[in-house]
């Protein structure tokens, strides 16, 4: 079933471990914005997203602040977005109904998958292999990379901000001591549906035993210079897939 929302985002988050939220918003708010999202919209009934109001460098969400349109499957139903982030600390999809202050938080079980921009991402939930959280999906074949991004509420009386911190805030102030720190993994997952971790670039070559050195000679032809290691699994996994 197609289903059409507007969305659109605000400064909402949930930390992880040792994070400090604000409390939910008011009835009044929920009320108005379940008015506006119709009381038959599952969607809108979901948890409220907290917000973080203390001073903090850098920030929680995946790649960036900023949200972006894309769709989902949420609970088996189809939905266009029209403005929605991931929440890395807490693992869950942020949307919001356009000129609402409430934003609501979607948990990986929820969402099966969901495409933010040109980015295809898939909920899991617990006890499917691999730790609870939402995954960026690498490959259309029947193997692919699953990338997980894991932000942290950390401290530091350091400057801490680039390759520390994990990415680069432009805004960051060295006298606040707070800060979200990114931390990636990677998995590889077979025909089969299997999960494995992966470090590194040969460890991914290896996944493909039989066509190891096809896939190094076409590396070879291929590549300019040392990409980032998403370039390099896409094209692993482009190669592989021929």
């Amino acid at each position: 079933m197609k289903k059409s929302i507007q969305l659109t985002i605000c400064s909402v988050l949930a930390l992880w471990v040792g994070c400090l939220t604000v409390p939910a918003q008011n009835r009044t708010e929920l009320e108005a914005f379940q008015a506006a999202a119709g009381a038959r919209s599952s969607v809108f009934r979901g948890k409220q997203a907290a917000r973080y109001t203390f001073p903090v460098n850098g920030h929680p969400y995946w790649v960036q602040p900023a949200y972006e349109a894309g769709d989902m499957i949420f609970e088996g139903n189809y939905y266009q977005v029209d403005f929605a982030n991931i929440d890395a600390c807490e693992q869950r999809l942020l949307v919001k109904l356009l000129g609402s202050p409430v934003a609501v938080a979607l948990s990986p079980s929820q969402v099966s998958s969901a495409t933010l921009g040109e980015r295809h991402f898939v909920g899991v939930g617990p006890g499917e292999g691999v730790p609870e959280g939402f995954y960026e999906v690498f490959g259309e074949g029947p193997e692919q990379v699953y990338k997980h991004v894991r932000k942290r509420l950390d401290s530091s009386v350091n400057n801490v901000n680039g390759t520390i911190i994990g990415y680069y805030d432009e805004n960051y102030r060295p006298e606040v001591f707070r800060h979200f720190s990114y931390h990636s993994s990677y998995y590889f997952r077979d025909a089969a549906g299997q999960f494995s971790p992966i470090k590194g670039r040969s460890a991914l070559i290896r996944k493909f035993p039989d066509r190891k050195r096809e896939i190094r000679r076409e590396l070879r032809s291929s590549l300019v210079g040392r990409p980032d290691y998403d370039s390099f699994c896409k094209l692993v996994l482009h190669i592989a897939a021929q």
